[in-house]
């Protein structure tokens, strides 16, 4: 289940990794994240100081910034974090752990590249918590493989009994949900073994975590998937029409036959950037599309190739974040980029059960409850298979009255 091995890691030396740390409150996340910005030496000599020494040495000041995170002892912002080693460069992005603030470690999820459950092994007493759980199943739903830093094993006299345990705990929980590449490593983020520099214990032969860390390829970054440009701006350059995005995936240049918006095509005439031709733009690159032709596009569109589909239903594994229930029949408005349209639930499938990941019926959705739902939009919508294409395979609800984001959404089929 380990998806690194002992003697197959290796760096990968590329595009930046982005990560999410997550798990229970208090099970050490932010000391972690204060760790791996101290001893990669990403922080300023003040910065340094200002943490103190020894035993007094408070690393989780660094992510735990807000006054009112200070007041409660809890972190309940998402903190983001850069830092660079000799073989990849990083963006940190620390997830909340209490479960009021769930729709914090989704945000976080959402764009990153792998997920580092922290699991304080000192507390460990025979099953993972309710809240690892949820995220350990919003990860799987996210597509992202785990590396599970086992914390404080310093406080159990670096047991591998206890890291045996809570891998076989995790395993379980990893099967049920299907994640496929789950990594571990036995860590005291207070005291940094296993962290950035090799420690305890002595029965530990495999990678560092930030060894594990430097091996994750970026799974959002790719540029060899399908061209999608939703439309965010329409632009006049002259008699020139330009058609304003950011490659969400895949690449174009001019030449290219795409598909642009329901059932048309064009032919790219140029592709500008800063307003100036350039030979070709790949994914996470903000351009302009000048076509052969003008075509009645609207902001929201989508510019694409390969096969695009677009539906009204569609089926969503959904993560409810309204702290409202659900109520059937409901509209929300659905976000699925810079296109909105009037949607509803049409109907719940199921609800995840965090105790065992059994799927049970229900009724309803409550705040973090985890779902698999059909839905119903007035337009057609991009119908992208979000383990195809995460970029335009998710979608967000939200209130139309409020603007309150309601649920975050993944398609996994659609309703022909």
């Amino acid at each position: 289940m380990d998806g690194v091995s002992v003697q197959s890691w290796a760096p990968w030396s590329g595009e930046q990794i982005r990560f999410t740390t997550a798990g229970s409150v208090d099970d050490g996340k932010s000391t972690l994240i204060g760790r791996l910005l101290l001893d990669s030496d990403a922080l300023r000599r003040d910065q340094a100081a200002a943490l103190g020494e020894g035993d007094e040495l408070d690393l989780a000041a660094l992510t735990d910034g807000l006054e009112a995170e200070q007041a409660q002892g809890i972190t309940i912002d998402v903190a983001y974090r850069y830092f660079a080693t000799q073989a990849a460069s990083f963006v940190i992005a620390d997830a909340p752990g209490h479960e009021q603030y769930t729709r914090n470690m989704v945000t976080a999820a959402s764009t990153s590249d792998v997920a580092v459950l922290v699991i304080d092994a000192s507390r460990f007493e025979g099953e993972l918590k309710p809240q690892t759980r949820r995220h350990a199943a919003i990860s799987a739903l996210m597509g992202l493989n785990v590396i599970v830093a086992v914390n404080k094993m310093d406080l159990t006299g670096w047991s591998e009994e206890r890291f045996e345990d809570i891998r076989a705990a995790f395993r379980d929980a990893a099967g049920a949900l299907g994640l496929a590449h789950v990594s571990f490593v036995p860590i005291s983020a207070k005291n940094g073994d296993n962290v950035v520099r090799r420690g305890n214990p002595p029965w530990w032969a495999g990678p560092t975590l930030i060894e594990l860390l430097e091996t994750v390829r970026p799974n959002r970054a790719r540029a060899d998937g399908a061209l999608r440009l939703p439309v965010q701006a329409i632009l006049r350059d002259g008699d020139a029409r330009i058609y304003a995005g950011r490659v969400e995936a895949g690449a174009v240049k001019a030449g290219d036959n795409v598909s642009v918006g329901v059932g048309a095509s064009a032919r790219v005439k140029a592709v500008l950037k800063a307003g100036k031709p350039v030979p070709r733009a790949e994914v996470g690159a903000s351009i302009g599309l000048q076509l052969d032709d003008e075509r009645d596009l609207a902001i929201g569109d989508v510019i694409a190739d390969g096969a695009v589909r677009y539906a009204r239903e569609i089926v969503a594994d959904l993560c409810w974040l309204d702290g409202h229930a659900w109520t059937p029949g409901r509209r929300y408005r659905l976000r699925q980029g810079s296109l909105e349209t009037q949607a509803l639930i049409a109907q719940v499938q199921f609800v995840r059960d965090i105790s065992d990941f059994s799927e049970r019926a229900s009724a309803g959705l409550q705040v973090n409850d985890i779902a698999r739902v059909r839905v119903a939009t007035r337009e057609p919508i991009l119908a992208d298979l979000y383990q195809e294409n995460p970029a335009t395979g998710a979608f967000v609800l939200f209130d139309p009255d409020s603007n309150q984001t309601c649920a975050a959404g993944m398609i996994r089929e659609i309703e022909q």
